[in-house]
């Protein structure tokens, strides 16, 4: 089965490289329990190559479900992200963020959690 995601935005990541920049993660909902992406304008070696391209997604991990966060921080000793996290951010308007919420904080992240609804169509 295909990995797929929509435009739905239920949090965001943020992290520092190892050089110091920021950069946030989007976390979406998919066909799974979410879908981490990075949002990134493209390169000039990438708009050579498709010139009509607006944003360049990347697949930065994902999580298929409840257990598969089990599995990872077992596995992992309780480390969820092999980045520094700077903060979480996820909308418990969205009930797969209550999961989330609760193994991020396992691992021993701070997390944001607010409420929005989305807008009407």
């Amino acid at each position: 089965m295909a990995l797929t995601y929509n435009a739905t935005k239920i949090g965001e990541i943020s992290l520092k490289d190892s050089k110091g920049r920021a950069y946030k993660v989007q976390i979406r909902q998919g066909n799974c329990l979410a879908v981490l992406l990075y949002v990134r304008k493209p390169h000039e070696d990438e708009l050579e190559r498709n010139p009509e391209a607006k944003k360049i997604h990347e697949l930065w991990s994902f999580y298929g479900d409840e257990q598969h966060l089990k599995n990872i921080l077992k596995n992992e000793g309780d480390v969820l992200f092999h980045a520094h996290v700077t903060g979480i951010r996820l909308n418990v308007y969205y009930k797969e963020c209550n999961t989330l919420l609760k193994y991020f904080a396992l691992s021993g992240h701070k997390v944001t959690c607010y409420y929005e609804q989305p807008k009407a169509k």
